[in-house]
């Protein structure tokens, strides 16, 4: 790219140096014939513009006014012989030696812009390991920085509105924003312009989340789509085990999940989190565990330990204003979420209103996506609601009370809950 610049610089001074020359002979020309030289400058400058035009740098439009432009020049440079010397003088002086200017330009540009990019620039960006670290740390992709690169790439589709991978990308970009809405949108848009299947099942999780985890209606009709096409197809059944799973449903998801299983490698990084599911299911339903090996006494106390460490533990109490407002058939959900991002909850416990005040535990035994667990969490949010509806979505009259910011083995938290919805921060 630099020597690109640097030839067309180089090509911009010799030929201003040449029009410089001629201008200069013009300027001799002058001191015995002011308007004869001024002429002479002006039929050049028009024979210019007419080279340009038959090059196809100009239409014929541009070339109008600027014949009309210089035609009103020469008529006030004549008026005023004295003001028109001095410019052209100049322009002479100034392209006499244009070999020094490209040599002060060859070296100069290059110079500068090394000097200007170690000062403003990311001279770190250009060592391979250093950019990955960059791409991998996770501080390094905050809220606001989501929130350009959905800007970004929203002006980019603009002008590029067929471009598939912007699509995707906006739609990314927009879920991990927790934006459910536009990112469903983008993943339509890209969808429209390629029938993808992945892109089909990461469209569904989307449209899950923006239903806050349900995935009734169009998430599970995508997925059955997909797998009426392809019966083995990974992503359609690890998403239909998960739904299953968030659905309690967890004959279907043991089923689907032992589907993906015969597709999976042993190797695969996969198997080891797909084995946890399965076993997670067949404990829900009642059925002996598989487990690959015998876990050692010491194995099995760190593993007790890991999961105490990891889990939330508190009791959740009604007011007794409430006491005649809420039914004891009324449901109760006791569940954790991200403190930012995606509200699908990671851990959830539920009953009914009769049996409060209840002391509950969220651990990864109760996650809703085997996949995503509260131990993999800094950070959650843990929030009740009472309501009369049963739907996993809130409604305008539920009860409630969240908190926040919560750690995971955090141990005798009081939830109290005391009217509509509120929200208290640690």
């Amino acid at each position: 790219m630099m020597a690109v610049v640097m030839l067309v610089l180089a090509v911009a001074v010799w030929r201003g140096s040449q029009q410089g020359m001629r201008l200069a002979a013009h300027q001799a020309d002058a001191i015995n014939d002011p308007a004869k030289a001024n002429a002479a400058v002006y039929r050049d400058q028009m024979a210019e513009l007419d080279r340009e035009f038959v090059m196809g740098n100009l239409s014929y439009e541009e070339l109008k006014a600027a014949r009309d432009e210089l035609s009103e020049r020469l008529l006030a440079d004549v008026a005023d012989l004295d003001e028109s010397a001095q410019p052209v003088v100049a322009s002479a002086v100034v392209w006499r030696k244009p070999w020094l200017a490209i040599g002060l330009l060859m070296f100069v540009v290059p110079v500068a812009s090394m000097l200007m990019y170690s000062v403003l620039g990311e001279p770190a960006a250009l060592d391979p390991r250093a950019l990955k670290q960059g791409v991998d740390a996770s501080d390094e992709v905050t809220p606001e920085k989501l929130t350009e690169m959905a800007i970004a790439i929203t002006r980019r589709l603009q002008d590029e509105p067929n471009s598939m991978e912007g699509w995707v990308m906006l739609g990314r970009v927009q879920r991990a924003r927790g934006h459910f809405e536009e990112a469903a949108e983008a993943y339509g848009k890209a969808l429209s312009l390629s029938r993808d299947d992945n892109l089909a099942i990461e469209r569904a999780e989307v449209l899950a989340q923006k239903n806050g985890g349900s995935f009734a209606g169009e998430p599970w009709a995508i997925i059955q789509r997909v797998l009426t096409a392809d019966p083995h197809h990974l992503n359609a059944l690890f998403l239909a085990g998960s739904a299953s799973y968030a659905e309690m449903n967890y004959q279907a998801a043991l089923r689907y999940w032992e589907r993906a299983r015969e597709v999976v490698p042993a190797e695969s990084p996969d198997a080891p989190e797909l084995d946890r599911a399965i076993s997670e299911a067949r404990d829900k339903m009642g059925l002996p565990a598989i487990p690959p090996r015998a876990l050692t006494q010491q194995e099995n106390a760190a593993s007790k330990a890991a999961a105490a460490s990891s889990s939330i533990s508190g009791r959740v109490t009604l007011v007794k204003e409430l006491k005649g407002l809420v039914s004891p058939t009324d449901t109760v959900f006791v569940y954790a979420t991200a403190v930012s991002g995606s509200r699908m909850p990671v851990a959830i416990v539920r009953t009914t209103a009769d049996k409060l005040p209840l002391d509950f535990v969220l651990d990864d035994s109760t996650a809703m996506n085997p996949a995503v667990k509260l131990s993999g969490m800094d950070e959650v949010t843990v929030r009740v609601r009472i309501s009369k509806s049963g739907q996993a979505t809130a409604q305008p009259n539920d009860y409630g009370v969240s908190l926040t910011p919560v750690k995971p083995g955090s141990k005798g938290l009081n939830l109290m809950v005391r009217d509509t919805l509120q929200s208290t921060a640690q």
